[in-house]
């Protein structure tokens, strides 16, 4: 089997202690999908990097992760997510520099690689919307996965997702539960299109969508909360792993659950030591 990552791969700058870090949403669960999904699968990554001393660190991490990478190298800055963090572990966005990726859309060999995958995750946020639209109007016959954050920003919000919802199977955000509103609203659009909404919740667990009932489940308690970035997409990962397995809805969010918790009790999405 074949699962793709595509979107963003960058660097996480923590501002609170000085360090850089290579990540963004497509390299979290790409390394996270590695680890779960059997070693005869090919895990892999369609994005773009500029020709800065960022994009070298990127290209480390999907060297020292044997992803396959399909990337693009365009005159210019990679993307940077800058971050700090409260006393409690829980991750402050600063700001989001999304460099060449702000520009760039899939050509022929990028949606080559998308058609032969079977598993596609793509990701939503309003620096990379153009990226988005180019990579959901390439074919693919597998199941298809968005990451669509907390929609913040996104031209027409949850407008998008209706805009899409043909075109993918499973749809991700990262909500809270002020958010009731929007949460019954995507309920609605879950039964109406036969999709599988997925809402994470933070310490507050999450649900699926779409069925008769919601499916919730609670989120998987830890001792100490470090940095919870990259835990949606560790969740992400582990959800799609089990439910590639299975299909069962209780089983893959447990299983999310169960990653995005060994995510917080460390520094970033995933283990990395800087040369």
């Amino acid at each position: 089997m074949r699962i793709t990552g595509v979107g963003d791969c960058g660097v996480d700058r923590y501002v609170n202690i000085g360090s850089d870090r290579p990540g963004g949403i497509t390299l979290n669960f790409a390394v996270n999908a590695k680890r779960l999904f059997p070693a005869s699968d090919s895990v892999g990554v369609v994005t773009a990097l500029g020709t800065d001393p960022e994009a070298q660190q990127v290209r480390r991490a999907l060297e020292v992760f044997a992803l396959d990478a399909c990337v693009s190298t365009i005159e210019g800055a990679t993307s940077i997510q800058y971050i700090d963090r409260q006393p409690t572990g829980e991750k402050i966005f600063v700001r989001y520099e999304e460099g060449v990726l702000g520009e760039y859309r899939v050509g022929a060999r990028e949606r080559e690689v998308i058609a032969a995958s079977d598993v596609v995750m793509a990701v939503l946020y309003s620096q990379v919307e153009g990226f988005f639209h180019s990579v959901m109007e390439s074919n693919s016959p597998g199941l298809r996965a968005v990451d669509f954050g907390d929609l913040a920003g996104v031209t027409g919000g949850v407008g998008s997702v209706e805009r899409y919802v043909e075109r993918f199977h499973v749809g991700f955000f990262g909500l809270n539960s002020a958010d009731a509103p929007l949460i019954d609203h995507l309920e609605r659009l879950a039964r109406s299109s036969g999709r599988i909404l997925v809402v994470t919740l933070g310490a507050d667990g999450s649900m699926a969508l779409g069925g008769r009932e919601r499916i919730e489940c609670a989120a998987v308690p830890v001792p100490c909360v470090v940095d919870t970035t990259g835990a949606g997409d560790a969740f992400a990962a582990g959800f799609l792993h089990e439910y590639c397995e299975t299909r069962r809805i209780p089983e893959s969010l447990a299983a999310g659950a169960r990653e995005a918790a060994a995510v917080v009790q460390r520094l970033g999405a995933f283990p990395w030591e800087n040369s």
